[in-house]
C-alpha cells in the first residue's frame, strides 16, 4: 500500500536483517498505531486532521483564520506529513532522530501533530505574506522536504506542549487530544472552574463541546 515502502525504508537501513526488520515494522504498525492511516475508509486520518484543527485553533487563531478564508481549514496539505510521519519532508539522519523521539510517546500523546505545528509555525508569515491559496500552499510545502531543520522542530514541538501544558484553561477537547485530560475528564466530566472552550478557539471546539454537552444531557 502507497506509503507503507516509506515507513519501512528508515528500519531496513537501520536493521542488519530482512525478518528482524519486518517484525519492527509490524510492532510500528501495530503497537504505534501507524496502522491506523492505512484504513480503507480512511477514518483515521481524517480523525488526526480534525485534531490538528483544534489544536491550530487554540496554538494560532490568526493562523487558523487565514486559512479558514482561503478555505484551507481542513488541512489537506498536511496529509502527507501525518501519514507516513514526516518521512519525506526531514532527511534520512533527522527522521532516525524524529522517529525515535515520537516512539518514546514523550513528552505527550500525539506529539507529532505538535510537530506539524511546530512546521507550520515557522511558515505562518510566509504564507499569509504571499497570500497563498490552496494550490500554493501545497506547493509550498511539498518545497519544503528535506529542507526543514529536524532539531529546530523538536524544540519548537516541546515548547508549543509546554505552553499548552501550562495553559490554565486549555480547554477538554484539546487535554483529550494530547493526552493530559484527567482520567474523570475522559470520561466525559469536567470541573466547574475550568472554561470548557478558550476564546482563541473557534467553531469546531465550540461544535465539539456543544456535541459532549448534548450527549450528558441526553444520558
Amino acid at each position: 500500500m502507497q506509503g507503507m515502502s516509506d515507513l519501512l525504508s528508515p528500519i531496513l537501513l537501520v536493521m542488519d536483517d530482512e525478518v528482524d526488520a519486518y517484525w519492527c515494522f509490524v510492532g510500528f504498525m501495530d503497537h504505534i498505531g501507524v496502522c491506523v492511516n492505512f484504513d480503507m475508509e480512511q477514518d483515521g486520518m481524517k480523525k488526526q486532521l480534525l485534531d490538528l484543527n483544534k489544536l491550530l485553533q487554540v496554538i494560532d487563531p490568526k493562523l487558523y483564520s487565514y486559512l479558514q478564508a482561503k478555505d484551507c481549514s481542513n488541512l489537506y496539505f498536511v496529509f502527507r506529513w501525518l501519514l507516513i510521519w514526516f518521512k519525506r519532508e526531514f532527511t534520512m539522519e533527522n527522521i532516525l532522530r524524529i522517529w525515535e523521539v515520537m516512539w518514546t510517546g514523550e513528552p505527550c500523546k500525539n506529539f507529532h501533530m505538535l510537530m506539524c505545528l511546530a512546521i507550520l509555525d515557522g511558515e505562518a508569515e510566509h504564507m499569509q505574506k504571499e497570500d497563498f491559496g490552496f494550490s500554493d500552499i501545497l506547493k509550498h510545502v511539498n518545497d519544503l522536504s528535506c529542507r526543514i531543520d529536524g532539531d529546530v522542530i523538536l524544540a519548537r514541538a516541546e515548547a508549543i506542549y509546554l505552553q499548552l501544558s501550562e495553559y490554565k484553561e486549555l480547554p477538554h477537547v484539546i487535554k483529550e487530544i494530547i493526552g493530559t485530560a484527567p482520567a474523570s475528564e475522559e470520561n466525559g466530566a469536567t470541573t466547574g472552574t475550568e472554561s470548557p472552550v478558550s476564546e482563541s478557539s473557534i467553531e469546531v471546539l465550540a461544535e465539539s463541546e456543544g456535541e459532549q454537552a448534548a450527549e450528558q444531557e441526553q444520558t
